[in-house]
């Protein structure tokens, strides 16, 4: 948006479709390089936005940005140059552009009667990673700011047909200029509300989403899920599961207590005690050997776990157990079962 008046140029357009530059001595013109404008073009201070109404011309170059620019055509019609690419944009047209994508708008003609009127708002990048932290805390919603992270060249393009969203650019603006008291709370919470509706927007069918974000979650927690009980002898961390399965560590708690109904750390133990129980009535194998093979390296740690999981210490437990399978008091499955271990409430065999 940096003004850079170009002379000696007139627009041509060509099948009524595009338009191109070029000398007035109907030589084409090479085409410039793309200005880059930085943050201190826009932003002052610690507010992380930036919102003007622009009416677009010709005099601009092409350019692109050290921050997230959204655009949204408030009235005209015209050409968007975004990359090596044009496509037409009209009233209701909206661009969510990453940094480092080109791009140029440019009215239908010179004449003015169809000129190009659009609100462009900046997002510092910053501000987007401190946002969907802050969101993550509470929820999902943090994931809606991942329309803001496209590679440079992309472009995110919508169509608000009925012209829903232009009230919020309206306002934005407003706030920006008018600088009353606690215009940068009312202009992030504007900010916020557009970007809920963009995510409505792509995500038109809401429970059909749901469903299958519903069914990939379990997809996923019982891949992790089968994981921890075929590798109980190894190190597992929440953070290393996380990153195994891509997602952030946070979201993986999240989801494990969804699934689960514990915490990583208490499904984990309880994982390990119950294989430890079943291995000490299966084999003769020692304690420490035991210990080893469900994750314990220390043995005395293992005995002080399992004693304060099971009731009693592991010596005590295989020898009990024995003891009553032998007399017929308790069944062998009783006490080892995974759904009455991993309840927390319920009562031992012995």
């Amino acid at each position: 948006m940096k003004t850079d008046k170009r002379r000696g140029e007139v627009p041509v357009i060509i099948d009524n479709s595009d338009i191109i530059m070029i000398k007035e001595d109907n030589k084409k013109a090479a085409k410039a390089k793309a200005y880059h404008s930085p943050l201190s073009e826009h932003f002052e201070g610690n507010l992380p936005l930036f919102v003007n109404r622009w009416e677009e011309g010709f005099d601009l170059r092409e350019h692109d940005h050290a921050y997230v620019e959204i655009v949204y055509v408030m009235a005209g019609e015209g050409y968007h140059y975004i990359g090596g690419r044009v496509e037409r944009a009209g009233k209701g047209c909206l661009y969510v552009l990453p940094i480092g994508t080109s791009h140029i708008l440019r009215p239908s003609d010179a004449s003015g009667k169809n000129s190009l009127l659009v609100y462009n708002l900046c997002i510092r990048p910053d501000f987007v990673h401190d946002l969907r932290e802050g969101l993550s805390r509470y929820g999902d919603s943090g994931d809606m700011l991942d329309m803001l992270d496209g590679a440079p060249g992309g472009c995110l393009a919508l169509t608000d047909y009925g012209m829903k969203l232009g009230s919020l650019f309206e306002h934005m603006h407003e706030e920006f200029v008018r600088k009353e008291h606690g215009y940068e709370a009312s202009m992030m919470a504007t900010m916020l509300q557009l970007i809920v509706r963009l995510a409505r927007m792509l995500r038109p069918d809401t429970s059909l989403a749901s469903a299958k974000d519903d069914a990939s979650k379990t997809a996923r927690m019982s891949s992790i899920l089968s994981h921890i009980h075929h590798h109980l002898d190894e190190t597992l961390t929440a953070e290393g599961l996380a990153t195994a399965s891509g997602i952030s560590k946070r979201h993986f708690i999240r989801l494990f207590a969804q699934h689960t109904g514990m915490g990583f750390s208490d499904y984990l133990q309880h994982k390990r005690m119950e294989a430890a129980c079943r291995q000490l009535l299966e084999s003769d194998d020692k304690i420490a050997h035991i210990a080893a093979n469900v994750g314990y390296r220390d043995v005395a740690h293992f005995r002080s776990v399992f004693r304060k999981i099971i009731g009693k210490t592991p010596r005590e437990y295989r020898a009990q157990r024995i003891r009553r399978l032998a007399n017929g008091t308790c069944n062998a499955d009783d006490e080892c079962d995974a759904g009455r271990l991993l309840r927390p409430h319920a009562g031992n065999c012995g």
